[in-house]
């Protein structure tokens, strides 16, 4: 009798598991020697190889792949960088546009400081979460106008949103904290 095929045993999956095993390493340094940072690096190396996966029908058997796999990294970073720019540019406005303290010069530094902490941190969020944070909070968009536009679910954006706002809070007790203690 024969035994239904499963997607282990395709060619496809098989071909994909020998260029992932093949390249996973060379990518991630690519990556990171774009990046200069790990966690960007290993976001970008996984989206590579999703996007490697989404065509792995158009690649053939004893094809070199790394030019291929090279040129995705170079995409997706440079899209990356866009967002970011727009993201920063974006919260530059916002911040631009808040009405100016008219308190001590220490509540603006704080102010400027905490601005400044914040836009660090939501750089260094992975992609997603980034780009649902700031759909949310620069944009204005509702868990379900943010779930349409990036086709996920409004309970992963909210589950997104939740980790964003944890690490930031996290981030930035630990960094007023210390800044804090160290005036004293």
């Amino acid at each position: 009798m024969l035994q239904p095929r499963t997607m282990s045993d395709s060619p496809p999956k098989a071909l994909f598991e020998k260029i992932f095993e093949e390249n996973n390493a060379k990518v991630y340094r690519f990556a990171f020697k774009l990046t200069n940072d790990a966690s960007r690096a290993q976001e970008i190396t996984q989206l590579c190889f999703v996007r490697l996966w989404e065509n792995i029908n158009e690649v053939k058997k004893d094809q070199d792949i790394f030019p291929l796999l090279f040129v995705y990294v170079k995409h997706l970073v440079i899209d990356e960088s866009r967002k970011l720019y727009r993201e920063r540019k974006a919260l530059s406005q916002a911040a631009q546009d808040q009405p100016h303290s008219t308190g001590s010069g220490e509540n603006v530094f704080l102010q400027k400081e905490f601005s400044s902490q914040l836009v660090k941190l939501v750089e260094r969020m992975p992609e997603q979460r980034r780009h649902v944070y700031t759909l949310s909070r620069d944009h204005g968009y509702s868990h379900k106008q943010i779930g349409e536009e990036l086709s996920i679910s409004p309970a992963t954006v909210k589950n997104h949103l939740t980790a964003a706002l944890q690490y930031i809070r996290k981030e930035l007790s630990h960094h007023f904290y210390v800044d804090i203690e160290r005036r004293k």
